[in-house]
């Protein structure tokens, strides 16, 4: 059961600015159209925005909710299909926040009726958003028949190919830059992962090899080299991955072991934060927190490890039932959350929380010591990255699957501004909505239900929700008016298996929540003249050069050895 009469910090003043943004985007919406026969139409949109934005400030006033600092800039779509398009997924982004209202905040009549007026107006302006896609055709433009699109006035230059799962890249002191290659994808067997040094020439040198994969973090600081390693090849139900140190001389000392990394995810990313201490992440071992049958990639080797929390939770005693790949008898299983396959929940059982736990974000000294848990409840928190500007620290995390003995549809990946001891939802809210809302039912297949009985309260909810599936990984801020979008995000999104998601690099506006293609991917994964799969874009300490780690095919190794690449963007 959720706490009673709260709300995530910074969730009303989030809604506030997407809902005054949304309104300047109507407005632009009305300077845009033509079509006589849908001014009308447009005006009533405006009107029913106003009435939304009046609506919302009087329920925020019932909690002492002072709505000020609305953004005083707004990037609007240069044409009406894409302007539509982008109303309606921010509009369905926030009827689905408002109707999370009732599980966050205790009864209260005063502020019922404004939020079922909110809630009300909200679906009428989608519905005529949907009326008004109908109409309107999208033309396609020249740049969708070419190989890739890339923002006017920057240019692309390939750095260096014939990498194998490069995830993730770093800069020394003097502007060296430094590469990981993973060692590891999904459907390929388990490698060795290593550290490559590139020159202004593209010459590589390799720094270390026989690294445990994935190697999927890295980050440079005071002449050393800290290294996060998966360490998916190993059997362990204590932990599997580790921190590694490696001096400027070739020394190479594990400061940090036994994490949870033997499941589907592993650890993510690594940084050195303002405070000089280092903060890296650690994923999920399942889905959704059930060992299932689609765990078998690691099940029949690790088949003690299932996830872990990192505080304690008391379960419902919901079990999953499901054949059993451990048995040749052709048994049934029945398996709890938090628990290792085959093991059942009791109704109100204490699961212990761990030091050593899954969906965390570590933070120790430069020497692994004074190792605590930052923050928890997400998924696959892969990319991490503070903020120049702010000083906050924002993680990119993976969203959940129609997959398991738990599945959830239509999960976001998600953009997190991180606080400290703060709980972002996982297993039981999903991009900051409850997992028993209607949209993450998956047709056909039980409804998820609350796993956990005393929920601690929301961190709050997410800067930005990406397309699911888009695998937004790793990122930077611009920096640098010579490259220019100063203070956006530039997110490197992956793609999945199937390469008909992602395959991009987007840039966030932190302020208005808006999400915009900066290079993208036009012909899939046979691609050669551009970045096939972006999964890290990286500014050089300069701002002025945009790096993209281009991951290169995924699958068996000898479809996939050798795809890797790096790109830099400039601005012309």
């Amino acid at each position: 059961m959720l706490n009673d009469g709260y709300l995530p910090k910074g969730m009303v003043e989030k809604e506030f600015r997407w809902e005054y943004v949304n309104y300047a985007l109507y407005h632009h919406l009305k300077k845009l159209n033509t079509e006589k026969r849908l001014h009308e139409r447009i005006k009533h949109l405006l009107r029913l925005q106003e009435s939304q934005i009046m609506a919302f400030q009087q329920m925020s006033a019932t909690r002492a909710n002072l709505l000020r600092n609305h953004p005083n800039y707004f990037e609007p779509p240069h044409h009406i299909p894409d302007l539509l398009a982008e109303l309606t997924r921010r509009e369905n982004e926030l009827l689905k926040e408002y109707q999370s209202y009732p599980m966050l905040i205790s009864n209260q009549s005063h502020e019922s009726q404004y939020l079922r007026n909110l809630i009300s107006t909200k679906r009428k302006q989608i519905n005529q958003l949907l009326e008004l896609q109908q109409y309107f055709e999208y033309e396609v433009e020249s740049n969708q028949r070419q190989e890739y699109f890339l923002t006017e006035g920057y240019e692309l230059e390939k750095v260096v190919g014939d990498l194998t799962f490069p995830t993730v890249m770093t800069f020394d002191g003097n502007g060296n830059m430094y590469l990981a290659e993973a060692g590891y994808a999904y459907g390929a067997d388990p490698g060795e992962g290593r550290i490559l040094k590139i020159d202004a020439q593209g010459n590589k040198e390799e720094i270390v090899r026989g690294l445990s994969v994935p190697v999927t973090g890295i980050t440079w600081f005071e002449d050393s080299l800290y290294i996060a390693e998966g360490g998916f090849e190993k059997s362990s139900p204590e932990g599997c991955g580790t921190i590694t140190k490696l001096t400027a001389n070739g020394e190479k000392q594990v400061i940090v072991s036994g994490l949870k990394t033997c499941g589907d995810h592993f650890t993510g990313d690594i940084k050195v934060g303002p405070d000089k201490r280092l903060y890296f992440t650690v994923g999920t071992a399942t889905n959704s927190a059930v060992v299932g049958t689609d765990n078998q990639s690691w099940l029949k080797r690790n088949r003690q490890f299932h996830d872990t929390p990192a505080r304690d939770y008391v379960v419902y005693g919901k079990n999953f039932i499901t054949k059993n790949p451990l048995s040749s008898q052709g048994d049934i299983a029945e398996t709890g959350a938090f628990k290792p396959f085959g093991v059942p929940n009791e109704d109100g059982e204490v699961i212990k929380g761990s030091l050593y736990a899954n969906g965390v974000i570590y933070c120790c000294d430069l020497d692994g010591s004074n190792l605590h848990v930052y923050a928890d409840g997400f998924r696959n928190p892969f990319g991490l990255t503070f903020s120049p500007f702010n000083g906050k620290l924002y993680v990119t995390d993976n969203g959940a699957d129609d997959r398991g003995s738990r599945p959830i549809k239509g999960d976001w990946d998600n953009f997190w501004e991180v606080k400290q001891n703060g709980w972002y939802g996982w297993p039981d809210f999903f991009s900051g909505l409850p997992a028993n809302r209607p949209h993450f039912h998956v047709e056909g297949k039980p409804k998820p239900t609350f796993l956990i009985k005393n929920h601690p309260k929301l961190a709050g909810q997410p800067v930005v929700r990406f397309e699911p599936h888009s695998s937004s990984n790793k990122f930077s801020f611009s920096t640098n008016q010579n490259f220019g979008f100063v203070g956006e995000a530039f997110v490197g999104q992956l793609g999945g298996m199937d390469g008909k998601k992602g395959l991009k690099v987007v840039r966030v506006n932190m302020e208005t929540g808006q999400i915009r293609d900066f290079y993208r991917n036009e012909k899939g994964l046979d691609l050669q003249t551009g970045p096939k799969r972006p999964v890290a874009a990286l500014f050089h300490p300069n701002g002025e050069e945009l790096f993209v780690v281009d991951f290169g095919l995924m699958g068996p190794r000898e479809k996939s050895a050798g795809t890797g690449s790096i790109w830099r963007i400039n601005r012309k």
